[in-house]
C-alpha cells in the first residue's frame, strides 16, 4: 500500500469517525454534510471527495461500524478456543457487555427509527444484522447438529432481537443497566436452551 492510499484511508476512517458522532449527537434530521466536516476538520469540498452524497456516507458509517463488530466477533471466538460452546458464550458476552457503551445506546436506537421512515436505510439496517447473526448461525449447528437450516436462522434471529431489545432497557445509563449482569446471565442461559431444544 502507497503512501496516498494509507493516507486516503486515514481521512475516510477520520470522516467515519466523526460521521458516528454527529449521527449521534445530532440525529439523523440534524445529520448534513457540512456538520460531518466541520466535525472532521475538512472543508465541504474534500468531504464531498470521498463521499458526494449523504447516503453514501452513511453506508459507508453502517459498514465501517459493522466490520469492527466482525473484527471482535472473530478475536473473541479465536480467544475462546476450539470449543463452539465456548466460542458462542464469548460473541455472546461481548454483544450484550457493549450494550452497556453509551455510542452502542445512542447510535443503534437512532439508527432503527431511521430505518422505519426510510427504506434505502431499512435495507442498509438489514443488512448490518444479517452480517452480525453470521457468528451466530455458524455457530449455533456446530452446537446441535441436529437442527435445521431454517431453525438455526430462526435461532439466532431471536437471539440478536433479544440482544437488541436489551438496549431500551438495560443500555448506557437506562433504568435496568445495574441489573447488567444478572440479565446477561439469564439471557445467555436461554440462548443455549433454544439451542439444545
Amino acid at each position: 500500500m502507497d503512501n496516498a492510499t494509507r493516507k486516503s484511508d486515514a481521512t475516510r476512517r477520520s470522516i467515519l469517525e466523526a460521521a458516528r458522532e454527529v449521527f449521534m449527537d445530532q440525529g439523523y434530521n440534524r445529520f448534513t454534510m457540512r456538520k460531518v466536516a466541520a466535525a472532521a476538520s475538512m472543508s465541504l469540498g474534500n468531504l464531498n471527495y470521498h463521499f458526494p452524497r449523504k447516503d453514501g456516507l452513511l453506508k459507508a458509517l453502517l459498514n465501517y461500524i459493522i466490520d469492527a463488530y466482525m473484527t471482535e466477533f472473530d478475536r473473541r471466538r479465536t480467544a475462546a478456543g476450539e470449543s463452539p460452546t465456548r466460542q458462542l458464550e464469548a460473541v455472546l458476552n461481548f454483544w450484550i457487555d457493549d450494550l452497556l457503551a453509551r455510542d452502542t445506546t445512542i447510535f443503534f436506537p437512532e439508527l432503527w427509527a431511521l430505518a422505519n421512515h426510510d427504506r434505502q436505510v431499512a435495507e442498509m439496517t438489514d443488512d448490518l444484522y444479517q452480517r452480525a447473526c453470521q457468528p451466530l448461525t455458524a455457530l449455533i449447528p456446530l452446537i446441535n447438529p441436529g437442527l435445521s437450516a431454517h431453525e438455526v436462522n430462526q435461532i439466532a434471529h431471536v437471539m440478536c432481537a433479544s440482544m437488541e431489545g436489551l438496549t431500551m432497557f438495560a443500555g448506557h445509563e437506562k433504568p435496568w443497566s445495574t441489573q447488567h449482569a444478572d440479565l446477561k446471565r439469564l439471557m445467555v442461559q436461554s440462548f443455549f436452551r433454544m439451542i439444545h431444544a
